[in-house]
């Protein structure tokens, strides 16, 4: 199997992984904006948590640190922009769920930023910079 073979290959899964998280966000997120038009107070934290986890960490990313820094930076954030809101708290493991699905979407992104922007070298480049 050729380097292109597993490139295409790869593309193609991450294209599928990412259909059926969408598909799964999006039958999930028409629930919860029902029971936030009701005036569910969870509902509307949830709402706001989706939201604001995606910014966090990339500012979490963008500041650096050992993995569980970043972690702490990013609960920290949702839990302070939950309580600015006046909305009640949400348990630890779903904000934690919200950011590690966060964090693998921003890395797919990046591997996908990366392949597309290689720069690509042509012989005649090639011999540009040989003198």
């Amino acid at each position: 199997m050729s380097f292109s073979h597993l490139l295409d290959l790869i593309v193609v899964a991450v294209s599928v992984a990412a259909v059926v998280i969408v598909s799964f966000y999006t039958k999930h997120k028409i629930e919860i904006d029902e029971r936030a038009a009701k005036g569910d107070r969870v509902a509307m934290a949830q709402q706001i948590v989706a939201q604001a986890v995606t910014p966090l960490v990339y500012q979490a990313e963008k500041r650096g640190g050992a993995g569980e820094e970043k972690m702490d930076f990013v609960i920290n954030g949702l839990n302070l922009i939950l309580s600015l809101a006046h909305l009640p708290a949400l348990p630890a493991s779903f904000l934690k769920g919200l950011a590690e699905k966060a964090v693998v979407a921003m890395k797919q992104t990046q591997v996908i930023a990366d392949t597309v922007d290689k720069p690509k070298t042509t012989i005649v480049g090639e011999l540009k910079d040989v003198k």
